[in-house]
């Protein structure tokens, strides 16, 4: 049956200009096509000006959605599922130019200017997109590992543990070895309702990290990206990559604003929503900015 239901999709999404809700008794989720014919879902909530947000190598876009009663007063908040995590589509071959894409297509679909905002691996593909749209006002990138520094050993480690069905080892080696989380924030995450969104999402991890291997950021590209930049990090961040990454982006974009989280690693989103939130609102709120002025009315 729900395969009937979608087989008119593609169609239907060609005259509704690429976003919809699925009719019926559906997930509550919007679909956008993106340019390979993928579909990519959104779920939204609040009103006023777009803000769409890319979740990050593993799990999916409900990581995010007990951000929303923090930012909904102020924005319709939409948080996306990366292709091939919780129900978004997939195709092969993997690129993170196609990831690129899905978040340029979510951002079209939006009414007005948009801010856009990508956590880890969702950080590059929300940067990438700044290049495919002109309809982002603001980017605000949360530790993007930019930096050539994938070890393929770990890689392969990951794989062997995902063939003999060990995700929870295989989530936990990513966690430990490429994220660089201490062992006190892994066993933290591990009692967190994201912890079986991670369980779920780790089998695309191999072919991100080896896209992300592939990935050479170019300082000078950056002079294209014009619109303000907040840069996130966390105070306790432990991948001098991820430190570096932040330093090369502050030091190339045209307009970046850094903004330290105290106490803070990889997952604020987790364990301090409220400082999270703040610096998103004060960045993108701040009177008088050039955020606030080009807010969709």
């Amino acid at each position: 049956m729900e395969r009937r239901r979608l087989a008119f999709l593609p169609a239907l999404l060609l005259m509704t200009g690429g976003a919809l809700a699925l009719p019926g008794p559906t997930d509550g989720l919007e679909r956008v096509r993106s340019s390979d014919g993928t579909l990519i879902a959104v779920e939204c909530a609040g009103s006023g000006p777009s803000l769409v947000i890319v979740h990050g190598g593993i799990g999916d876009h409900t990581r995010w959605t007990p951000m929303f009663p923090l930012l909904s007063p102020h924005f319709t908040v939409c948080a996306m599922d990366r292709r091939g995590h919780g129900v978004s589509g997939d195709a092969p071959p993997h690129a993170l130019a196609r990831e690129a894409e899905d978040v340029a297509a979510v951002v079209d679909s939006r009414p007005g200017p948009v801010f856009l905002l990508g956590h880890s691996y969702g950080g590059v593909a929300a940067l990438e997109a700044a290049f495919l749209t002109k309809n982002i006002v603001s980017l605000i990138l949360y530790e993007p590992p930019l930096q050539d520094r994938i070890d393929l050993g770990v890689v392969g480690r990951i794989e062997t543990l995902l063939q003999a069905d060990q995700r929870a080892q295989a989530v936990t080696l990513f966690l430990r070895e490429v994220v660089r989380l201490p062992e006190g924030e892994v066993e933290a995450m591990r009692s967190r309702p994201s912890w079986s969104t991670f369980l779920a999402g780790i089998g695309s991890q191999p072919r991100e990290l080896r896209a992300l291997a592939a990935y050479r950021f170019e300082p000078k590209r950056m002079s294209a990206v014009r619109m303000p930049a907040l840069l996130l990090t966390g105070s306790d961040t432990a991948s001098p990559y991820l430190k570096e990454a932040t330093s090369s982006l502050q030091a190339s974009l045209p307009h970046p604003t850094l903004v330290v989280l105290k106490g803070q690693q990889h997952n604020a989103m987790d364990s301090d929503r409220p400082q999270l939130a703040d610096a998103i609102m004060r960045f993108l709120l701040k009177p008088g900015s050039a955020n606030r002025e080009r807010q969709p009315r």
